[in-house]
């Protein structure tokens, strides 16, 4: 999060386009996306501790270089490296806490801790170098934490690299969380150039993108007595309520409601995707690296839709679009996941 919050001006300030800052964006989604499938089917069948500690020390090594972009192009193919680092280890990971009997709630509010931190430090920091810097040696921290990890023992399983079962079994979830997650980047890919544009400062825009990860860390904490269906359910329309403030908003201040409605919304779905994902598969790694893939899967998309429509459109009518998605995402979620349960059943 250090890396991201001012990357689209950063990119900005090395010539791209509003076009090229999509692009840019969506490169880091694609290769995350890659590396989410593949590594969430090595989760399943190799050790988990040892995907952990590659993953962090790849990644403490990708983002520091991108302290060397100096064009578009060269950024784009940096942030592709970056991206494809963390789609590393988050299967193994999350796993790992599953075996170890752990509530996965509580394990993901850490990571929400962790946006918040991040977004904190880039609004008070502001240089963008000094930010990729930081960046690397958070990574670098993990992977010294991550040598405390026991090595477990879990099932090995026999999992196909080519196999796509475990997506069609689950395709509602995935399915209805992509498109969401291609709405909400949408707004993400251009949220800080929105913020400059309604007047506010660096500052500002860091402590604005801190409350969703703030709220997000309380609310992960408290979900685990919760069905995940609605837990779903209801992320998408807290989701669609939070850009509709987006949409209204008249000034920068006036985004902070939709932040919090926006924390709920994606707490809710994350937690609740993510059990319901690992409950019904026997491949548990490999479902879970399937969800980040789709989510990384939706930040490409999202992320040329973003430029796009601020390229030929405006600020709200990515707004607009967002809220369509939730919407579409909350459909497709209530009637197919229904169908899929009413067929085992």
């Amino acid at each position: 999060m250090l890396s991201y919050v001012f990357l689209p001006i950063f990119a900005e300030s090395l010539g791209a386009s509003y076009l090229e800052v999509g692009i840019i964006v969506a490169s880091y989604g694609a290769a995350s996306l890659l590396s989410s499938f593949i590594f969430g089917k090595v989760a399943d069948i190799h050790r988990l501790r040892s995907i952990v500690l590659a993953g962090m020390l790849f990644a403490a090594i990708a983002f520091y270089l991108q302290t060397l972009a100096y064009d578009a192009l060269s950024l784009a193919l940096i942030r592709a490296l970056a991206g494809f680092s963390v789609g590393i280890y988050p299967a193994a990971l999350t796993t790992y806490v599953h075996y170890q009997g752990r509530s996965i709630g509580k394990f993901i509010s850490f990571g929400s801790l962790g946006w918040m931190t991040g977004f904190l430090l880039a609004g008070i920091v502001g240089d963008v170098k000094y930010l990729f810097i930081l960046s690397s040696l958070s990574f670098l921290i993990g992977f010294i934490a991550a040598l405390g990890l026991k090595d477990i023992e879990k099932p090995s399983l026999n999992v196909s690299y080519f196999s796509l079962e475990t997506f069609r079994k689950n395709i509602a979830t995935y399915a209805s969380i992509f498109i969401r997650h291609t709405g909400a980047v949408s707004v993400w890919t251009i949220m800080p150039l929105y913020l400059v544009s309604l007047g506010a400062s660096s500052f500002w825009i860091g402590m604005i993108y801190a409350i969703n990860p703030f709220i997000q860390f309380i609310i992960m904490q408290r979900l685990d007595g919760f069905k995940n269906e609605w837990l779903v359910k209801w992320g998408f329309i807290l989701s669609a309520l939070a850009f509709l403030f987006y949409y209204l908003a008249p000034n920068f201040l006036y985004i902070v409601p939709g932040m919090v409605l926006v924390a709920f919304g994606w707490s809710f779905m994350l937690v609740g995707a993510t059990r319901l994902l690992i409950e019904r598969n026997l491949e548990k790694a490999t479902a879970t690296g399937m969800l980040y893939s789709t989510i990384s899967a939706g930040s490409i998309l999202g992320a040329g839709f973003g430029g796009l429509l601020l390229h030929f459109y405006g600020f709200r009518e990515a707004m607009l679009f967002a809220i369509l998605c939730m919407l579409v995402g909350a459909f497709i979620f209530k009637t197919v996941d229904s169908h899929n349960l009413e067929s085992v059943g």
